[in-house]
């Protein structure tokens, strides 16, 4: 490409950067829910069929059938929970925590895609590696893992978060050092600095709140949306800074419920009062793929919550009447949960970056066409992504929670074909940076 456009596309981008920055700092809810419905579909398309005519950047032709088939697994399992359908197949992936194994086996795998070209070498790797992931990701460690936040970074923030942001630095950076492109190293510092100033140094104000009833309701969809995200990820990190919960609360939500909830004179529990709250907390909205440390089920997360307030013979225990970790209420504080998302300093800073990264890693991907080209395709194909992303946008105008479940097996597909990709980014990364350190930034001639 002539060097003179693809740097003005490098100043483009740091100018969208900007736009984008500016968005997200007056309507984060709104910048990402609307980028999300309508540009989040037309790059699903668009992008499988550019990551298709390139073979998936995997060394052999058909290595992309595992990472599809896991998506397909992992998709249906979310449809037969959001939809009502088979519900013990979603139960039995998460008994079994398929969602996490097989998430963390496609990206394990996607680096011999990427990288080894003999089929038996990968076939016998990929055996030994199912076995791996299946016994380091198992329900038996489940306790041990919640507090990693590695397994935290490969389960949670891989399909989201380190996605949109890190894996698309991680292609502009070795796209500008194989380009030898100074704006496009630029564009990289914008790329880094951009959303720190509007993370760290743009003024909050939790009182004025521009959010909206539609992105409120959008953003929680029912309990499907990405409400689930922003609690995982506050929590994880501890950066919940709210006073903790009392069983003044706990007594209070179960209250609200309309449980009847009374302790015996000698202050034991009774079972009929037990199998109330448990069937009052299997209505709470949970998505073990969204919140890796949320419990799997509401019998699992009674018990040990009743662990927290009783002893083992049923007596009130340490809790009584004393602050509560608010990790322990993970489940049904939902309107604790709303006030530090939608109206806290950290929440909102935390909105901020989810906004800029996911509006600005579709417009990145649009407004470098002429780089990717992945409008270079059949006409007839190009006519299907366009007929399909015009319905996916119907669903989500006519309801948004509609839109996550139907798009679920797009959205989360594209993530997983998009694996070997970034496999290449990072060792491109790497081979480009050596040369430059010993070859000087000059680009090499053909």
């Amino acid at each position: 490409m002539n060097l003179l456009k693809e740097d003005k596309i490098n100043y483009l981008n740091i100018g969208l950067m900007v736009l984008t920055a500016i968005a997200a700092y007056f309507f984060p809810f709104e910048t990402f829910l609307l980028a999300y419905a309508y540009l989040g579909p037309l790059h699903y398309l668009t992008e499988i069929s550019w990551l298709h005519d390139r073979n998936y950047f995997s060394k052999g032709k058909y290595d992309f059938f595992v990472l599809l088939i896991v998506g397909v697994l992992l998709s249906y399992a979310a449809f037969a929970k959001d939809f009502g359908v088979s519900v013990e197949v979603y139960d039995y992936f998460v008994k079994m925590n398929l969602f996490d194994k097989l998430l963390v086996f496609a990206l394990f795998s996607s680096i011999l895609f990427a990288l080894v070209k003999n089929l038996i070498v990968k076939i016998v790797a990929i055996l030994f590696l199912f076995v791996f992931v299946s016994g380091w990701l198992s329900p038996e460690n489940s306790d041990v893992n919640s507090g990693s936040t590695m397994i935290f970074a490969l389960t949670s923030l891989v399909p989201t978060l380190i996605h949109v942001y890190l894996f698309t630095g991680l292609f502009m950076l070795f796209g500008a050092l194989k380009s030898r492109s100074k704006s496009g190293l630029l564009q990289m510092v914008g790329f880094v600095l951009v959303p720190v100033f509007l993370v760290f140094f743009t003024p909050i104000d939790t009182k004025k709140s521009n959010l909206s009833e539609f992105g409120k309701n959008a953003y929680y969809a029912d309990g499907d949306g990405f409400f689930s995200t922003n609690a995982s990820i506050l929590d994880h990190f501890n950066l919940i800074k709210t006073p903790l919960y009392t069983n003044d609360d706990f007594v209070a939500f179960v209250k609200k419920k309309d449980i009847k909830y009374e302790l015996e004179k000698n202050n034991v529990i009774t079972q009929a009062n037990l199998n109330l709250l448990v069937d009052s907390l299997s209505k709470i909205p949970n998505k073990p793929y969204l919140i890796n440390k949320q419990p799997l089920n509401s019998i699992f997360q009674v018990d040990n919550i009743l662990l927290l307030f009783f002893n083992e013979n049923g007596m009130l225990d340490k809790y009584q009447m004393k602050p509560i970790p608010v990790k322990i209420f993970t489940g049904f504080s939902l309107e604790r949960y709303a006030s530090i998302i939608y109206n806290s300093t950290v929440g909102i800073m935390l909105m901020r970056f989810i906004a800029f990264a996911y509006m600005y890693h579709y417009l990145n991907w649009f407004s470098k066409t002429e780089v990717i080209r992945w409008h270079k395709v059949p006409k007839i194909r190009f006519a299907a992504v366009i007929v399909l992303w015009l319905g996916a946008s119907l669903f989500y105008t006519y309801d948004y929670s509609l839109g996550l479940s139907m798009l679920f097996f797009l959205s989360f597909t594209h993530v997983l074909l998009e694996f070997p990709l970034n496999i290449v980014s990072i060792v491109g990364i790497g081979k480009e940076s050596y040369s430059i350190a010993t070859k000087g930034f000059k680009k090499a001639e053909v």
